[in-house]
């Protein structure tokens, strides 16, 4: 069970569960239903958005406030160069996930599931390698004045989407997630984005896996 130390393994966890969720998905589709391969294909769509989002906000804020700090960074560009691999992944599983939807068979399923663990395993490795080497110094200098401005430039990029973010952060969160989340942000802040502007979530992405 992780020790979550910032909000960053939190959504590491949540990236996790997704991965296996597509993949038992796929392991399990039926085959020529068009309805469950347009499911799919819009849940996939929000994860995307969500994995591109994290990766991207560490590498324009996140590591650049890190930099203004004391901190030992040399890791930094072995996890720079894992990015370019996940984002390979990401492209070749988001292209198989696409032609689910064109062609919703079992076979075309079949692919989409290989394409969407391989991401896992290269994802997976990478967010291990950021947890054992950067999470530390993260939290270690998470109340530095950069890494505060990083915090709210993050915020406020990601407003308008933060209630379906907050809401997937939570879906199928363990105890220790959920503990995790609200040592982050105060539970009062949790159910006001939550129920005001994480419709879409419950709406569109939550119903594609079994009940929460």
């Amino acid at each position: 069970m992780t020790e979550h130390l910032t909000m960053n393994t939190i959504v590491h966890a949540a990236f996790r569960r997704t991965i296996a969720r597509f993949v038992g998905a796929l392991d399990a589709f039926p085959d020529g239903s068009q309805e469950r391969a347009d499911q799919l294909k819009r849940a996939w769509d929000f994860a995307e958005d969500e994995i591109h989002h994290h990766h991207d906000y560490e590498e324009q804020y996140f590591w650049p406030a890190l930099q203004q700090t004391d901190a030992d960074l040399s890791v930094v560009a072995e996890l720079d160069g894992e990015h370019e691999a996940m984002r390979a992944a990401l492209g070749d599983a988001s292209r198989a996930m696409a032609a689910l939807p064109l062609d919703p068979t079992a076979t075309t399923a079949t692919v989409a599931r290989d394409a969407v663990a391989h991401l896992g395993t290269v994802l997976g490795d990478h967010l291990a390698h950021e947890e054992r080497d950067l999470e530390p110094i993260s939290a270690a200098y998470k109340n530095a004045p950069p890494m505060k401005t990083a915090l709210r430039q993050v915020k406020k990029a990601h407003f308008k989407t933060m209630g379906n973010t907050i809401e997937w952060l939570q879906d199928g969160a363990d105890s220790s997630d959920i503990a995790g989340l609200r040592k982050e942000l105060p539970p009062p802040v949790i159910f006001l984005f939550t129920r005001i502007a994480g419709r879409r979530y419950r709406r569109e992405i939550a119903p594609t896996w079994p009940a929460r």
